[in-house]
């Protein structure tokens, strides 16, 4: 049947996505009916390749296609569809967007305790006030991400976390605390080709 056709191209479409094969993908995803009752979800999957491949107008528009649906059966992790948002925003340089979805973001992953992923969404908020030279909102939750991966068993997210604090510890002239971050960042990354 045509439903089970996309179900299955629904499947492979999201493995070869997640193996990094993104032509495949899109290839797979494209062959999926629009009367397909979770194409909302394949508009999802093309947003994340897209957002992956850095093209982030694309990944808006499938993003933004699925965000502007009365969603009320829509089921997907919103705190992680509000990062993305948020980070395509960012990079696309709509501050005020990114900030509004990366806050929501937060508020949601606060919420249910997901510390893995608010260390990544403080680094982005705190990314984005950085980027906009507004140290006095962007330091704080360098910090918080920080404090929060050590809760956390990501090397990679430590190792960010860390390198961050070098940097803002650098731009304040504190080349002592700087070094300290430093060298945890190494281990960190050693940990990570461990």
């Amino acid at each position: 049947s045509n439903e089970l056709n996309n179900y299955c191209s629904y499947i492979r479409g999201l493995s070869f996505m997640n193996k990094g094969l993104f032509s495949a993908a899109k290839k797979e995803l494209s062959s999926i009916s629009k009367s397909f009752q979770f194409y909302y979800r394949v508009k999802i999957a093309f947003g994340m390749i897209a957002l992956q491949q850095n093209d982030y107008a694309t990944a808006l528009r499938f993003f933004e296609s699925v965000n502007q649906q009365p969603n009320a059966n829509f089921d997907f992790t919103r705190s992680t569809f509000y990062q993305n948002l948020g980070l395509c925003y960012f990079h696309t340089h709509n501050f005020g967007k990114a900030e509004k979805y990366l806050l929501k973001s937060s508020a949601l992953q606060s919420a249910d305790k997901d510390t893995l992923k608010l260390v990544g969404t403080y680094m982005d908020l705190a990314n984005l006030y950085y980027e906009q030279f507004n140290d006095n909102q962007a330091i704080p939750y360098f910090e918080k991400a920080y404090q929060l991966s050590k809760k956390v068993n990501s090397f990679e997210l430590k190792r960010n976390a860390a390198e961050n604090m070098a940097v803002v510890e650098e731009n304040r002239k504190n080349l002592s605390k700087a070094l300290t971050f430093r060298k945890e960042m190494e281990q960190w990354k050693d940990s990570l080709n461990d």
